[in-house]
């Protein structure tokens, strides 16, 4: 989630746009105080399919970043200063925030401000650990003959995917130790990127297809839950998890699809893209949360709502829309002044690191 302005290919930047609204669909369903006691009931498979995107979209952002930092040979310090200091930022303002409506405790409130060793958001504690790691990562990758990166990305994707994804054996995965498998796994795609034949259109087919085979079995798992095994349905999500196959395949065929497609240029599509790291901040955090989905937007109320697919989606984008003219304003004052008074700092701040480095 880059907040770096760079001429990219806008297909991609529809991607990461894509990535955020399944993030905050999850968040609608996971945070909304949703609960049904029949599970094949319209609303309540609508709630589970919301909440299937999640780990995807997260993937999907660590995947890009991977895809893009492996022809990198230096430390993007500017890069990994303008990320801490809109963390920054917004930790700063959701602590006051958190103060002024009684959302978070004294402790909570001192965490806030030190939100990146104490995990105030998970994602974004490990996303920072990533870019302070992808120099020596990439450093790592590059050693590699492209048969060893390919032969280690199997047997890392057997232990931690295709096991898992059938037999629930980990083998001791973490989730920073899967975020780095994405990362190289991404840098991988990148190497092999022009001996990938496949077209376009088909690889954003297999994409759809392996998610909706996720979609599928919640469905198939419910069904069987409620007629047959009711210890069934607490399986029923198991498919979407963060490492699951399916979820790994819809990624990377939707990236690199998106990828082979012919590039585009949208100034207006990469500035709203440039936010989506803010939006994440905004909408998803501990002083916000309480009053996000129970006080303002009353997710609960609508239940049983023949309405509530209109409420998701039009929350959801009103959360987005929101969200990205937030961080705008944003970008347009603080990140400006932070550039102004920063900028030659952090430039040579990046020149005696790689200096050093190299």
């Amino acid at each position: 989630m880059s907040t770096i302005k760079k001429p990219r290919n806008t297909n991609v930047e529809y991607v990461r746009l894509l990535a955020i609204f399944l993030i905050i669909l999850n968040h609608y369903s996971l945070l909304g105080g949703f609960r049904y006691y029949d599970p094949l009931s319209f609303n309540a498979i609508l709630i589970q399919f919301l909440h299937a995107g999640g780990k995807l979209g997260v993937n999907i952002f660590i995947f890009i970043s991977g895809y893009y930092s492996y022809t990198s040979e230096r430390v993007n310090v500017r890069h990994i200063a303008k990320f801490f200091l809109e963390v920054t930022f917004y930790s700063i303002l959701f602590a006051i925030f958190g103060l002024a409506f009684h959302t978070l405790s004294l402790k909570g409130i001192v965490k806030m401000l030190i939100p990146i060793p104490f995990v105030q958001w998970p994602f974004i504690t490990f996303y920072f650990l990533l870019m302070c790691l992808s120099f020596w990562l990439n450093k790592f990758m590059h050693t590699l003959t492209e048969k060893q990166h390919r032969v280690l990305m199997i047997v890392l994707g057997i232990m931690w995917c295709v096991m898992p994804t059938f037999i629930k054996a980990d083998f001791g995965m973490t989730m920073f130790g899967w975020y780095v498998y994405v990362f190289m796994l991404a840098g991988y795609c990148r190497r092999i990127f022009d001996q990938i034949n496949y077209p376009a259109k088909k690889l954003i087919g297999i994409s759809a297809a392996s998610f909706g085979v996720i979609l599928l079995s919640e469905l198939v798992l419910d069904w069987i839950g409620a007629h047959y095994f009711w210890g069934v349905l607490s399986k029923a999500e198991h498919f979407r998890s963060m490492n699951s196959l399916f979820v790994v395949i819809s990624m990377v065929t939707l990236v690199i699809g998106v990828m082979k497609l012919a590039p585009k240029t949208n100034q207006f599509v990469q500035t709203i893209a440039s936010t989506t790291l803010g939006v994440f901040l905004i909408h998803d955090n501990k002083a916000m949360i309480p009053l996000l989905w129970t006080k303002w937007f009353k997710t609960s109320h609508f239940t049983n709502s023949n309405y509530l697919i209109l409420h998701a989606f039009g929350t959801c984008i009103a959360i987005l829309v929101v969200c990205v003219l937030l961080d705008l304003i944003r970008q347009n004052t603080v990140g400006r002044l932070e550039d102004k008074l920063l900028g030659k700092w952090i430039q040579s701040l990046d020149e005696k690191v790689n200096s050093y480095l190299a």
